[in-house]
């Protein structure tokens, strides 16, 4: 008899060391997710974010049709931010960056251009939101 409530006590510390297990994991997936932890998402689910090693496409033009992308989906801001980091890093001036957003407005509607226009801005340095609030121009 003394033995049930030691056994369901000790199922009890289980489920709850489980529980925080699972707690704890999904906390930290969550965590590097919204830090945009490339090597994590890579290990995780082998989604690889760079270049394939056989792709014939330069690591600037590979960035900048990430760019392309996001737009065109319509990524969060943060998304729109990261994509834009990586084109700078790998290479890409602001104006190439700017050209990608007139070169897919055709395809991707210029509603999507409009909306990310500032999110851009922003991750290149400027705030087109403040400038545009100037009376006299920037």
């Amino acid at each position: 008899m003394e033995l049930a409530p030691a056994r369901d006590a000790m199922r009890a510390r289980l489920r709850a060391e489980v529980c925080m297990k699972h707690t704890a994991r999904f906390q930290e997936t969550l965590r590097r997710l919204a830090m945009i932890d490339e090597g994590f998402v890579e290990d995780e689910v082998g989604l690889g974010l760079g270049l394939a090693p056989a792709s014939a496409l330069d690591p600037k033009t590979a960035a900048l049709l990430q760019v392309a992308v996001s737009v065109a989906i319509g990524s969060a801001p943060v998304c729109l931010e990261w994509s834009a980091g990586r084109a700078l890093a790998a290479g890409a001036t602001g104006d190439e960056i700017a050209d990608v957003l007139l070169a897919i407005a055709p395809a991707a509607g210029l509603v999507r251009v409009v909306c990310a226009a500032p999110v851009l801005a922003i991750a290149l340095g400027y705030d087109v939101v403040a400038a545009l609030e100037e009376p006299n121009g920037p």
